[in-house]
This record gives C-alpha cells, structure tokens and sequence, in this order.
C-alpha cells in the first residue's frame, strides 16, 4: 500500500491487492491543462497530498471513473498490519468465553438481573476513546470517567486506535476537529459524555462567515447509538457520524448511555431514558433549538430512548433503524405478544402516544431483530412509513446506502432541509445588509441650514 505510505515503518509487509478487484466508488481526476495532471490514485506520497488539493482548486474539466485496488474503500488495505490467522486456540478461547457469558447472564437466576445482564453490553473502559483536558495549572490529563473532567478546559476526545503508527484515517481527525465534547450530569453525583458535531454545510456557510449570527443548522439530529458501541468506536465505523451529518445537512448531538464509554454509572432501563431527557432538554435550553426543529434518530437499542422522548415531545421527525417492540418479545420471538410480567424498554406501548412522522427502517433478513418488530410498530404508530431492505441484516443496515437514501428522501419531504437551509442563509444575508446600512452614517440637517 502507497498511499499516505510512512517511510519511517521498519518492516512494511506488502499486501495482497489481486483479491480487491474493481471499487465502486468514483475517483475524480482533475486536469488543469494540458501538460500537468493532479490524481488521487495509490501511488501518491503524503508530501504530494497538499498538491494535489491545490491541483483540484483549480481544475477546468474533471475525469470520473473506476480503478482496482482502492486503498480508500478496500478494507484488506486499512493499514499496514498483518490480518491475524484464526488459530485453533483462539477458537477455543472464544468458546470458552461464550460459556462463561452464558453463566455470568444465568447467576443468579433472578429475571430482571438476568435480563440487565443481557441486554447491555458496554465496551471495555478506554478501549475505544478516553477524555483529554488541560487543568487549571495548564498541564494536561487523560480522563477515563466523565467526572474527572468536570472544571477542566478543552476537553477533547482522544481515540487510542489513531495514535498507532499505522493506522491511516485522516479523515477522521478532520471529523475530530468539528467535535465538541460536553458533560452533562445524569443525578446529583454523575455524568455522561456527549458530543456536538457540526456538519460540512454549518462549517462551510454560518462557521466561516464571521457576520453570520447564527452558527447552527436548522434542524438538529439527536443520535442514540446500538448497543456495544460508544462515542469512538461510533467515529471509527463506516459510515461515522460526520458521514451521516454532512449526508443529511444536520449537526448532530450525541451521546454514551452510563456505563458506556467514558460515562459514569450503571446501565439501567432507567438511566438511559434520563439522560436521553437531559440531552433533549440541553438541545432546547442551551442550543436553543425549538422541539419541532429537532429530529430524534435511534439504532438498535437507541430506537428505545428516541421512542421514549418521541412519547412525551412533538418534534420535527422520528428515524428507527432496526428498532423492537421490547426486550421480552425479542426473546420470545413474539413481537405482538401481551405485556409480559418482566420486561424491559417496552417501545410498543409507548409507541402509541407518538404524533411526529416517523420513518422506520428494518432489513427483512435481520435473525437478531426480526422484521416483524418494525411492522408492528408501524401499526401502532398514527404517522409512520415503513422501509424494508431486502437483503439487510441487523448490524448491516446501518451500512445499507439505500437507506440512507430513503432517510433522506423522508426527511427532505417531511422536514423540508433544503428549503430551510435556503431560508436561513437568505434570512441571514437580509439581515447583514440592514446592519451595514444601519451603521452607516447619516446627515441630518440643523435649523441653520
């Protein structure tokens, strides 16, 4: 691999490139005249990456097509490092742990233990991300808990997967730099980690304009993330949260449930509902951004917590990816049974009390989630379309671009982005050109005159 290629490696293990065949996406290939051309292509240094933006500027036709081996879409060529074998030992490793979770879910017998045990299933502590901040003596400090960074300045999120050597994602540190990490407390004593994203169009025309007074989307998106996932293995994921930002023309506002990631405190069924409230009401009381400018979009287990808000607030939209009717119905494999005695997040009986329009997404060869929760929840909810993927399953949908495409399409009908991004630049010109008349000086005649 060539490209971004780091000449200071020691030992560079040369990868396989027969297997990648032809990539999908198109590459763009920029032609400034004649005689000098400036390419993305495999085989670019990263003393010549400055180039060959300063090539594309300035560029009068541009060339699309397809090429092998794409170091930017071909997961073999992420990096450098060896792709480990799957020794015998390992399987029996992951065997062993299999049985271990079995009886770790199962003791003690107690149903509702049982069922907290089962149902979350947080990252390890600091595998995916941890906090920096500058204390008030200037020095710096690595935060694994969300109350280490209550007083300190700069907080950002650092990802452990980006300070290895070979690792190449530049785009990510891109993404970082539009991050705000905040901390917002959950009960008297704990925290949670949340995080601000600012989409490409925010940066592009109200961040960069300085007589812009509005520096905010129009609408906001409130992400609640799956299960087994947090605030850095979210950023790391295709697509991430910028992708789905600048995607649908919305700054984002996010969140780790207690437990996850750098946050405090135990998962509960209790604990997630109060802080998806705390975001909520930090999203109108501190952004400013009125409930019927705000799109509520859950995966997986965030379909929960979006349903729960959805309930109480009218908002601008709903989007449910892969969502169930409760966790006693997945076990089951009953979606539309009664209210069992111990269950938890029952999104089917809330569902009922959702007035905003709500888009369901759920692929049709989902064996964790079966499709039949999204079609129930589709009867209960008044205002709802359902979207059916053919072939995606329930960690694949997230992937699907088709989706993505229909939850764009949804939001564009029901929300209308464009038109709101139109009317809100257009607003903010009017209003510049009142001010700069304003301050204009004028003559006014005296009785002398």
């Amino acid at each position: 691999m060539n490209m971004f290629a780091n000449h200071h490696f020691k030992h560079q293990i040369p990868l396989p490139r027969a297997k990648a065949g032809l990539c999908g996406e198109l590459h763009v290939r920029a032609k400034v005249d004649e005689l000098e051309c400036g390419s993305i292509s495999a085989t670019v240094q990263p003393e010549d990456f400055d180039n060959i933006v300063s090539s594309l500027q300035p560029a009068k036709t541009v060339e699309v097509k397809k090429r092998k081996a794409c170091p930017a879409h071909d997961s073999k060529l992420w990096s450098d490092l060896k792709h480990p074998r799957i020794s015998i030992r390992k399987i029996l490793s992951r065997i062993l742990l299999f049985v271990l979770s079995i009886l770790y879910i199962l003791s003690p017998p107690w149903p509702p233990l049982m069922m907290r045990k089962a149902i979350f299933c947080p990252p390890p502590r600091g595998s995916y991300y941890y906090l920096i901040g500058y204390q008030k003596n200037g020095k710096k400090k690595a935060c694994f808990y969300a109350h280490e960074a209550i007083g300190m300045e700069r907080v950002a999120i650092c990802l452990p997967q980006m300070l290895h050597p070979k690792i190449r994602a530049v785009d990510v540190y891109y993404h970082l730099l539009r991050c705000k990490t905040i901390i917002l407390p959950f009960n008297e004593t704990q925290y949670f980690c949340a995080m601000e994203l600012s989409c490409e169009q925010s940066i592009r025309w109200l961040h960069r304009d300085k007589s812009r007074t509005i520096k905010r989307s129009p609408y906001l998106i409130i992400f609640s993330q799956p299960n087994s996932s947090d605030l850095g293995c979210c950023l790391m994921m295709d697509p991430n949260f910028a992708d789905m930002a600048d995607f649908l023309q919305c700054d984002m506002l996010i969140y780790d449930y207690p437990g996850y990631g750098v946050s405090d405190g135990e998962s509960t069924e209790k604990n997630i509902y109060v802080c998806s409230e705390a975001v909520f009401k930090y999203a109108t009381d501190k952004l400013g951004y009125a409930p019927e400018n705000i799109i509520l979009m859950g995966f997986s287990l965030g379909t929960a917590a979006m349903i729960h808000i959805a309930e109480m607030q009218k908002v601008g939209a709903v989007v449910l990816i892969a969502p169930f009717t409760s966790f006693s119905r997945i076990l089951l494999r009953c979606p539309s049974m009664a209210t069992p005695i111990f269950d938890m997040f029952p999104s089917l009986e809330k569902s009922e009390k959702i007035t905003s329009p709500t888009l369901i997404c759920h692929g049709q060869r989902d064996i964790i989630v079966s499709h039949a929760h999204g079609v129930q929840l589709q009867k209960k909810i008044p205002n709802s379309e359902l979207y059916s993927l053919k072939h995606a399953s329930h960690q694949g949908i997230f992937c699907e671009r088709e989706m993505w495409d229909e939850v764009e399409r949804f939001l564009g009908h029901r929300v209308q982005i464009t038109a709101k991004w139109s009317e809100l630049l257009q607003k903010e010109s009017a209003f510049s050109e009142i001010t700069e008349v304003a301050v204009e000086p004028v003559f006014v005649p005296s009785k002398t005159d």
